[in-house]
């Protein structure tokens, strides 16, 4: 463990979730500040009112439509953690500073403001694998015996995503994809993505796939300084908690997502305790919720990165008199909706590998005539000799709305 030797000012991240598609390459960070007078009313409510304020200000100076009113903060406010919902363009918001002075509260946030843009959705679930969230620092595990901790966040995972999407959808697996040690995105060649994409497609048969692994779960003490000469220093142990997260699209062999999320929170349990990571203790704790809110975070971005990603269904079969394809009825697919053909081709390139990449086949539709839970039958016509198995298709028309998807 180590000292800090000063308490850092008061910040956490607030969580939201979007009612819009935004677009996280150009998102930008602006500052807002709000001042509100407590005039004798509870400090919890103005405190709500100058988040909301100070959100609403940094959203003006951005170009941004939003008024205080149009922000909900939902949930504990207890050590600046918040959910928000917005509106607007709002991703994420960062409490800087609380100043009370003269009965008067100043709020100070940095908020990351993202630009609304539009896709195409073409109204197949996105389907999901969650794999194990491995600890990079096992030791690290000791204090507390969180030696499952990482299966556990895996299943928060897990949990949040059901939210978002529908149950079906997502499943998890208890296996760690990576060696967290060693494997880094930047590292893995074309025929390491796709050989790992032909396997968790094959086995699992899900397109998208989160997996990641725990970086930090270390302590560490931090000593507050007196404020006055009747007070004394006081130290409070407190623990990191560092994820790396990626998404892997294993139909284009492609990480579509990377990105390092850290928290802290106070340790409030002795460092002899086992702590039971079944337990609500440990989750309602201030360091169980960091953890659920840190997750939350990432399952924000997650989703966002999925909004205008296209989805596909998988050729699993094929005879004379049919193609089946391995989504049906639990999908919202029925009799009469049409799918064009998409095939995987490699293509040479000058000097390098060969690139492989989908493509349609817009000369040959293909049309559901029977439906299962898990899978529909295409009729066969001219031209579906050209259909093997593990071919893809995706929607031309289809009865399940994109809005009735996440």
């Amino acid at each position: 463990m180590y000292k800090s030797g000063s308490r850092k000012p008061l910040a956490a991240l607030l969580l939201l979730t979007q009612m819009l598609l935004i677009q996280q390459a150009l998102a930008q960070w602006v500052q807002g500040e709000s001042t509100m007078a407590l005039a004798g009313a509870d400090l919890s409510d103005v405190r709500t009112s100058a988040i909301q304020n100070a959100i609403a200000d940094a959203a003006f100076q951005s170009g941004s439509m939003i008024s205080a009113q149009d922000i909900t903060v939902d949930g504990l406010l207890l050590s600046s953690k918040a959910e928000i919902r917005s509106q607007g363009r709002i991703q994420r918001v960062e409490i800087i500073s609380e100043t009370l002075k003269d009965d008067l509260l100043t709020v100070v946030v940095n908020v990351n403001i993202t630009p609304l843009f539009n896709c195409t959705n073409n109204g197949l679930a996105h389907r999901i694998l969650v794999t194990e969230f491995p600890l990079t620092s096992p030791q690290q595990a000791a204090t507390g015996m969180l030696y499952s901790f990482g299966s556990h966040v895996s299943q928060r995972f897990t949990q949040q995503l059901n939210g978002l999407y529908n149950g079906d959808s997502v499943s998890q697996i208890p296996v760690s994809l990576i060696n967290a040690n060693t494997w880094l995105t930047s590292s893995l060649s074309d025929v390491d993505l796709t050989a790992m994409s032909t396997y968790l497609r094959s086995e699992y048969g899900q397109q998208f796939v989160v997996f990641g692994f725990i970086k930090d779960i270390s302590l560490f003490e931090q000593v507050s300084e007196a404020t006055s000469l009747f007070e004394s220093e006081s130290t409070a142990l407190r623990r990191n908690f560092t994820v790396q997260v990626y998404v892997l699209d294993t139909f284009k062999a492609k990480v579509i997502f990377n990105d390092s999320y850290h928290s802290e929170a106070d340790w409030p349990f002795s460092q002899n305790d086992s702590v039971d990571t079944n337990n609500s203790l440990l989750w309602r704790s201030d360091f169980g919720r960091m953890v659920l809110n840190t997750v939350h975070a990432a399952i924000t971005d997650i989703h966002a990165a999925l909004q205008c990603e296209t989805t596909y269904a998988q050729v699993i079969d094929i005879s004379p008199d049919y193609i089946a394809i391995d989504l049906g009825k639990n999908s919202g697919l029925v009799a009469g909706d049409k799918f064009s053909l998409v095939k995987q081709r490699a293509l040479p390139t000058l000097g390098l590998a060969r690139k492989s990449g989908l493509f349609s086949s817009n000369t040959l539709t293909l049309e559901v005539y029977e439906v299962a839970d898990e899978v529909s039958l295409l009729k066969a016509q001219s031209g579906s000799n050209s259909v093997h198995i593990g071919d893809f298709v995706t929607p031309l028309t289809l009865s399940v709305k994109p809005e009735d998807q996440p």
